[in-house]
C-alpha cells in the first residue's frame, strides 16, 4: 500500500507484519510513527521493542514477538538498519514470522537483506506527490507565523527532488532565515539543490547546447566535494536512461523496475531525451562506454572523466 493510505488502513486492521520499503527516511520514520500509535501505548516500555546492527539476533526477536503485552492490546516490535543476516537467522526469521501471534505487530524497514521476505504488507515509503509535500510546507511555514508563496513551495519541491526529508531540513533553514513570507528567491538562494535535481539540470542544458549553463552547473554540483566516482556514476546512470528510454517501448514503471529507480527518474529522461537526436544518442552511449571502460582501467581518472564526458556530450 502507499504511505498516503497507512493512516485510514490503520484504522480498519492492524496486521502482523509490516514491511517498510523506500529512500525517504522521513516518510519511513512517519509510517514506523504511524503504525506504533496505532499499536497503542499503555505500557511503551513493556510493549515496544526495537532492534538494530547492534543489537539484534533472530533470536531476541523471537522472544520479543512470542511476549504477551502488558495492559496492552498489542506488541509492536521494530527491526531497522539491519544490513546483513545469516542463512541461519534468515531461516529463523521465516519461521518467527510464520508464528507470529496475532497479538504482535512487526515492523521491518526494507534493505537488500531482507530480499527473503515473500510475506508481509508491504508500506511504499518512497518520493511523495506534489500535493501531499505543499500541503506539509504550508503547515510548517504556518506554524511560525511564515507565509510561503505557491511558486515557493513548487520550487523547493523541486530543487530537493520530492524528497521529505530533504525538504523538511532545508524549510527549517529557510523559516529562520526569512521575516515574513517566503518567496522563489529565498528558495533559490538557500535551498541546496539535490544532486539529482542538479544532474536533470545538467543534462537539460547539455542537450541544449548552452555550453556556460552546463558549466556552471557542474561546477556548483563539484563544489559540493561529491567523490568524482559518484558525481560520474550518477551522469552516467542517468544517460543511460535517457538513451533507453528514448528507444524502448515498455513502460514507465517497467523500465524504473528494469534500472531500479523511481519512476520519475524515467519520466524526467523521456523529458529529456527530445533535446537529442538518434544519432547523438548512439553517439553518447559510445561515449559513455569509452570513458567507463578508461576509468575502470585507470587510464582516466574520475575527475577527469567527468569534464570529458560533458565536453564529448556538448560537441557530439
Amino acid at each position: 500500500m502507499k504511505f498516503t493510505d497507512l493512516p485510514q488502513n490503520l484504522k480498519k486492521e492492524i496486521f502482523k507484519l509490516y514491511i517498510l520499503k523506500g529512500d525517504d527516511n522521513f516518510v519511513i520514520q512517519s509510517a514506523i510513527k504511524h503504525i506504533s500509535n496505532a499499536c497503542g501505548n499503555e505500557m511503551g516500555d513493556f510493549n515496544k521493542s526495537f532492534f538494530n546492527d547492534e543489537n539484534f539476533s533472530s533470536e531476541k526477536v523471537k522472544e520479543a514477538c512470542l511476549m504477551l503485552p502488558i495492559g496492552n492490546d498489542r506488541k509492536f516490535v521494530l527491526i531497522k538498519n539491519v544490513l546483513k543476516l545469516s542463512e541461519a537467522e534468515k531461516t529463523n526469521m521465516l519461521e518467527i514470522i510464520k508464528e507470529l501471534p496475532q497479538t504482535t505487530t512487526l515492523v521491518i524497514v526494507y534493505n537488500d537483506a531482507w530480499k527473503f521476505l515473500k510475506d508481509g504488507e508491504i508500506v511504499d515509503c518512497g518520493k511523495l506527490g506534489n500535493d501531499i509535500l505543499s500541503k506539509y510546507i504550508l503547515v510548517e511555514a504556518s506554524k511560525s507565523n511564515k507565509k510561503i508563496t505557491q511558486e515557493a513551495i513548487l520550487q523547493l519541491i523541486s530543487l530537493c527532488n520530492n524528497n521529505m526529508t530533504k525538504i523538511s531540513n532545508e524549510l527549517k533553514k529557510v523559516i529562520c532565515y526569512c521575516d515574513n513570507e517566503i518567496s522563489s528567491e529565498d528558495i533559490n538562494e538557500i535551498v541546496e539543490k539535490d544532486n539529482e535535481y542538479q544532474i536533470y539540470e545538467l543534462s537539460e542544458n547539455l542537450g541544449k547546447k548552452k555550453t556556460l549553463e552546463s558549466l556552471k552547473i557542474l561546477t556548483s554540483f563539484l563544489q559540493k566535494k561529491e567523490p568524482f566516482q559518484s558525481i560520474f556514476g550518477l551522469i552516467s546512470n542517468h544517460f543511460r536512461r535517457i538513451i533507453h528510454s528514448s528507444l524502448s517501448n515498455l513502460s514507465n514503471a517497467e523500465l524504473a523496475n528494469m534500472f531500479s529507480v523511481k519512476e520519475y527518474a524515467i519520466i524526467k529522461a523521456r523529458e529529456q531525451s527530445k533535446y537529442f537526436s538518434k544519432a547523438q544518442l548512439k553517439n553518447i552511449l559510445e561515449i559513455l562506454e569509452e570513458t567507463d571502460n578508461m576509468v575502470k582501467s585507470g587510464k582516466m581518472s574520475a575527475e577527469n572523466a567527468i569534464y570529458y564526458l560533458v565536453f564529448k556530450i556538448l560537441y557530439c
